[in-house]
Formats: structure tokens, C-alpha cells, sequence
């Protein structure tokens, strides 16, 4: 399966996934109902939004069907009786229907049927039937029997004309659309996708920093009035989500196809352990800062305004910014010009007044950027232990969680006297804590310096240290008397951890990477002209 059907397999809703798949599923007389091929063009049909003309037709078939029904004013069974969803079966079926009735309107020959309407005829090959059948199972399963009846009676019951299939089959396009809006990405997103999979030859493996600057350097003086590539942050976020997307449909394809679960691999079984982290990596996650600004987090001011900012590219990236790492440095860099160009444009500024401040470049290069995320890195370990001090505080039995989660090789043993605990040879450093009163105790000692040996003391030392020195809110407030907000430090501690530790990854990253420049400082001038040059085109003309 290709990166496009991929893509578009992963844009699909859960509800429209089983939707579809309970159609592929669906059995007449002990055999499938629709063939593979039909269900593909189903479902091509419906993620691609190409419904509109099957739609027409499926309409002038529902009257073929009214007038070939052995009971009146029904349509249903050229679909419940033909059997399978073939061609061969529904020319047998309408062959026999006509030979017991006679309709001016209606003819057969070897390819299809004939309708003939006062204001003009439609023609319906059998070779269509399959797929306008499952097209009909489809309307009836998501859109539910009573709606689709109503305006298809409604068709059947007044004038028939051309006109009027045509006006029942807009009136049911238009539900279709209605439905789908609230299970597919919009139709813009899915033609920006297409364009960048046409960029890449279809290969989301091959995109790389080189690729994606290529790619806004020509899409973004694009003329397509569908797809808007102008900024450049607008550019490599599609580009993530087009990877995320056929990344995650990879994972779910691989699934659909695998053998049942169980613990023995030789004969093909799926380990439970390794399906559970599959189904974790492609369910959609929820971005740090989101989860930061969100109760019961948002009673700590972990993170400020500007600080989510600067950070809000890389996090969204997840793992693909340690592959795009330049990306990311751009977007981060010449995000904020780019921005003040399309202000300048929305006021209707003279072309000068953009040439100038594309003059003045960004207000960072590379390298300030990189001291940033540096300086990022160093509030959030203090954001860490001030929380650390915090729960302390509240007496809270997560102390010891975010203490191990700090300092995993923290020298626990010098407690062990004052716990009542032995630590035997084949143990070295490590204590039990399970016991709550044992807990509750250490707790208590953790306060009191002489009691908890050089590495605990150290430890809480740096931690009273950061909270005395932060007075943001939640960080002054008297934790032991807030249930919630001792959660709250709870939970933001062990997230900014995760958050810490994508910061130093990329900032490693960085350092490994090979420049075409030779040098940070060259590969931001060089960068510079390309950036600026480009913003002359598509802003001042140039």
C-alpha cells in the first residue's frame, strides 16, 4: 500500500473505519457480499470525495430498482435479492424482473439498463451495479435507513424527470458531506497532503530537512488558490502529520493482518505486550503543553507564555525532530519575520515597509536559538525540584517517586538505621519502601538533613533552593493544605521530566549533525539568504 492510501486510511475516524469495514465483512448466502475490489473503490470514494456522481447514479438505479420491485413502491430488493454483488447476478436478476412486468420507462440490453425520462434517458451498466450496491450499504449504514428512505420516496413519489433524480441526488450528497466532515480531515488538508506525497514520489521515508526547504521554496510562490503554502512552520507541520499519519497506518495495516495474539512467536502470534504499545503509539497523543495548561496542571505555572512558545515546535515534532532537527531550527528562527510580513500585508503596506523588514531579518540565529533550549532545559529542572520540595512539603508518599525518577542511583542506605530496615549484602544501596508507615517515616526524615546521608541532602538542599527561588503561581501557595495541588506538582514533575529529556535529545542531536555549511554560524547566513529571498517573492515581488 502506497504512502497516499496510507495517508488517507489513517484520516479516517474510528466510526467511518468500522463503518467500511463492516460492508468488507458483509455475507450473502455464506459468501462475501462485496468483492475486495469493490470495497477498495468504496472506500477510495468516500476518503477521496468522489461521491458526487455514483451518488446521480445510485439515485436513476433506485428508480430501476422501484420499477423492477415485485411489490409496490419499494426498491429495496435489487439489493437484498440478487444475491453476491456481481454484474452476472444483477443482469440476471433485472432479465427476470422485466419479463414480469412492462415499463415504457425501462430497457435492458447486454450491458445495462436503459431509463428514459421526459427531459432525457440515463443509462446504468451492470458492471456499475456492484459498486453503486455497496455505495447503497454504505448511505444505509452511516446515515441510518429513515433519512435515505425519506429522500428516496420523496423522489419516487412525485414527478419523475432527469431534474428531479438529479435534485434527490444533491439533497443526499449533501448529507454524505455532512457526515463526513465530522470523520475525515478537511478537503484542503487532504489536498495539501497529495501535494506533498506528489513532492516526495509518495515515499514519507525519503523527507528530510533538504526536502522540505525545497519543497516551501516552490509550493509557497505556488498559485493553487485550494492550498495555501506560504509560511513556512505551516509547511513543516503538514509535513509531520503527513509522516505521523502513514506512520501510524503502517502500524495499524500491520495489525490487521497479523496472526492472533499469544505468546508464541514461531507460530506466528502477536505479542500482547508489543500490540499494546502499538495501539499506544498510533492512538493520538496529547501534546506536553497542552497538558500543562490543563487541570489540574494549570494551578502551577510550570511553563509561561513565551516559554511554551519557543518550545511548541519541537514538542509537536514528538520523535521526528531528532530526524528534522534543521526544520525545526528553522521554523523556530525565521517563524516570527514571516509573521510580521503577513501582518504588514493584512495593513496593506507599502512594498518598501516589506522589503525593509525582511532587511532586518530574524531577531535569533541558529546558536541563540540552541542557548534557548538550553536555558529551557535549566528552568525546567528547577521547575522539577521546586516541585520536589513542594510535595515534600505536603508530605506527600510521591516524594520518593520523583526523588527516583531525579536521581535513579540516589544512595538510599543511610536511612535504612533510621528506618528499622536491614540491607543486606546482596541489596547494595537499595531499601524497600513499600510499607506506608515505613513511607509516612521517610517522609518525615527527608526533612532533617542529619539524618538522610550526602546524596538525599544534596538533593533536597538543591530542591528547597529552586523553589525558594521561583514565585510563580502555584510555587508560594501552601501545597500541604491543597489535595489538588499536590497533584498537580506530582503530575508536572514526572511530565517535565519527559519534557527535559526531548529538549537535551535534540540539543544532542544538533551537536551530532553534519551542516552543508561546515559551521552554525555559515549555515545561518546561508539560510538567511534563501529565507529572505524567498519572502521578497512571495511578499514584496521581488
Amino acid at each position: 500500500m502506497g504512502s497516499e492510501e496510507l495517508l488517507l486510511e489513517s484520516g479516517k475516524s474510528s466510526e467511518l473505519s468500522a463503518v467500511l469495514h463492516t460492508i468488507s465483512e458483509s455475507e450473502i448466502n455464506g459468501e462475501p457480499k462485496f468483492s475486495p475490489n469493490v470495497c477498495r473503490e468504496l472506500g477510495k470514494m468516500v476518503v477521496c470525495r468522489t461521491y458526487a456522481t455514483p451518488i446521480m447514479e445510485l439515485c436513476h438505479l433506485i428508480v430501476c430498482a422501484h420499477d423492477l420491485s415485485p411489490q409496490k413502491n419499494r426498491y429495496e430488493f435489487l439489493f437484498w435479492d440478487s444475491g453476491a454483488a456481481h454484474s452476472s447476478n444483477f443482469r440476471h436478476y433485472c432479465h427476470a424482473a422485466l419479463q414480469n412486468n412492462n415499463w415504457d420507462r425501462l430497457t435492458i440490453d447486454t450491458n445495462g439498463l436503459q431509463i428514459q425520462y421526459n427531459d432525457g434517458g440515463f443509462a446504468i451498466q451492470f458492471s456499475r451495479m456492484p459498486v453503486l450496491s455497496a455505495l447503497m450499504e454504505f448511505l444505509l449504514t452511516a446515515l441510518g435507513y429513515c433519512d435515505i428512505d425519506d429522500i428516496f420516496q420523496t423522489m419516487l413519489g412525485g414527478e419523475l424527470s432527469r431534474k428531479s433524480v438529479s435534485e434527490a441526488a444533491n439533497t443526499l450528497s449533501r448529507l454524505v458531506y455532512a457526515y463526513l466532515r465530522e470523520h475525515l480531515p478537511t478537503a484542503q488538508s487532504q489536498r495539501k497532503f497529495r501535494k506533498i506525497l506528489a513532492f516526495c514520489e509518495d515515499d514519507v521515508d525519503a523527507i528530510d530537512d533538504s526536502l522540505i526547504l525545497n519543497f516551501w521554496q516552490e509550493a509557497s510562490v505556488d498559485e493553487d488558490k485550494g492550498v495555501d503554502f506560504k509560511t513556512f512552520d505551516s509547511v513543516l507541520s503538514t509535513f509531520i502529520r503527513a509522516i505521523q499519519a502513514v506512520e501510524s497506518a503502517r502500524s495499524l495495516m500491520a495489525l490487521n493482518y497479523a496472526a492472533t495474539i499469544g505468546s508464541e512467536r514461531e507460530a506466528g502470534e502477536i505479542d500482547p505486550d508489543l500490540l499494546s504499545e502499538t495501539l499506544d503509539s498510533v492512538s493520538e497523543t496529547i501534546s506536553p503543553l497542552l497538558q500543562l495548561s490543563s487541570p489540574p496542571l494549570d494551578q502551577v505555572k510550570f511553563l509561561n507564555k513565551q516559554e511554551s512558545a519557543h518550545l511548541e515546535n519541537l514538542l509537536g515534532a514528538g520523535e521526528l525532530a531528532l530526524r528534522l532537527p534543521l526544520s525545526i531550527l528553522r521554523a523556530n528562527v525565521f517563524t516570527k519575520p514571516q509573521a510580521k510580513l503577513t501582518q504588514a500585508l493584512r495593513r496593506q503596506e507599502k512594498v518598501h515597509h516589506l522589503k525593509e523588514i525582511i532587511a532586518q531579518g530574524p531577531e535569533e540565529t541558529y546558536q541563540d536559538r540552541q542557548i534557548t533550549y538550553q536555558n529551557l532545559r535549566n528552568h525546567i529542572e528547577r521547575s522539577i525540584y521546586a516541585s520536589l520540595h513542594a510535595l515534600a512539603l505536603a508530605r506527600s508518599h510521591e516524594t520518593i517517586s520523583v526523588m527516583l525518577k531525579l536521581d535513579p542511583n540516589i544512595d538510599f542506605s543511610p536511612l535504612s538505621q533510621h528506618l528499622g530496615l536491614e540491607v543486606t549484602p546482596d541489596q547494595g544501596n537499595v531499601v524497600q519502601l513499600h510499607s506506608r508507615r515505613v513511607a509516612d517515616h521517610f517522609i518525615e526524615l527527608v526533612q532533617k538533613s542529619e539524618n538522610v546521608g550526602q546524596d538525599i541532602a544534596q538533593l533536597m538542599q538543591n530542591a528547597q533552593k529552586a523553589y525558594s527561588g521561583l514565585s510563580r503561581k502555584g510555587f508560594k501557595d501552601e501545597v500541604s493544605q491543597s489535595p489538588d495541588l499536590v497533584q498537580a506538582f506530582s503530575l508536572g514533575a514526572a511530565l517535565l521530566l519527559d519534557v527535559a529529556r526531548d529538549i537535551e535529545a535534540f540539543l544532542e542531536r544538533l551537536d551530532q549533525i553534519r551542516l552543508a555549511e561546515g559551521n552554525w554560524q555559515k549555515q545561518f547566513s546561508h539560510d538567511l539568504g534563501i529565507f529572505c529571498g524567498q519572502f521578497d517573492k512571495i511578499y514584496a515581488k521581488g
